[in-house]
């Protein structure tokens, strides 16, 4: 004689009242997961590179210390500069920091504003817009006021990050000038990405060049941008620790010099 469904020798089994529980434990779990993968893939687009701003910002509450150190060769002597910054951010989205640039010759503070409006995880891209004052614009001896738009996506372990930029400058001045910066790299691993990064600043109006006297050609001045790029590699040394590094090529404006150039950065996060 035949068991009725549900009963073997006799014995009734009713799995899914006892199944429902654990099975709703291991749809959540799973969610989380997926959840958090989704989260960790952002990873690493809320740092600056070494040229370019970073299209997201850190999570709420957090504090980061940066410095970097650029040295280059100009046309008859050989440069060097560093900048520092502290930021935090104080509520979701939002992240300001302050720092100072030091160079021979020329120094000052800066500040910047960043606000994210996109997120890849919603939006299926890393959206965020700013504005940076510094002292030491284009020209060294003056101000600036740059708004620049920030974007970026990660395809897998390939990360791009697209900045522009519009620079104004201050102290009565009109001088404007424009930036376009771009990272592409891979990530080889949750703590190491290589890639290429660049950035070329180019002026589009300066009120400082004065018409030569009529009858006589214009002096050379060189080039009127400033382009840097190269290879980059990047190392999460610890959860809260990065440094990075750049050797490539520099183009320094008002030269026709090609030279080559070296960047580090290092940064924390409290």
């Amino acid at each position: 004689m035949s068991e009725p469904p549900g009963r073997v020798n006799g014995l009734g089994l009713d799995l899914k009242p006892r199944c429902a529980p654990v099975c709703r434990a291991m749809r959540s779990l799973a969610a989380a997961l997926l959840a958090f993968a989704s989260a960790a893939s952002a990873q690493g687009l809320d740092r600056d590179t070494l040229l370019t701003d970073a299209p997201a910002v850190p999570a709420v509450g957090t504090v980061r210390v940066s410095g970097a150190g650029v040295a280059t060769e100009k046309s008859d002597s050989s440069s060097s500069s560093f900048t520092g910054s502290i930021g935090w951010t104080p509520i979701a989205n939002l992240h300001a920091d302050v720092g100072a640039y030091f160079q021979s010759g020329a120094q000052g503070p800066a500040a910047r504003v960043r606000y994210q409006l996109l997120n890849q995880f919603s939006h299926g891209l890393d959206l965020a817009a700013g504005v940076r004052f510094k002292t030491v614009g284009f020209h060294p001896d003056d101000g600036e006021v740059e708004f620049l738009l920030a974007a970026g996506r990660r395809f897998g372990r390939f990360e791009v990050v697209l900045n522009g930029v519009f620079g104004v400058e201050t102290g009565g001045e009109n001088g404007k000038d424009l930036e376009a910066k771009a990272f592409a790299g891979w990530r080889f691993s949750d703590s190491v990405r290589a890639g290429i990064d660049s950035r070329l600043q180019a002026e589009v109006e300066n009120e400082d060049q004065i018409a030569p006297p009529i009858g006589r050609p214009a002096v050379p001045t060189g080039r009127d941008y400033d382009l840097t790029a190269g290879p980059s590699i990047a190392w999460m040394v610890t959860r809260t620790i990065q440094v990075q590094a750049l050797v490539g090529v520099a183009q320094p404006k008002k030269t026709d010099v090609t030279s080559p150039v070296g960047v580090v950065y290092a940064s924390i996060d409290f």
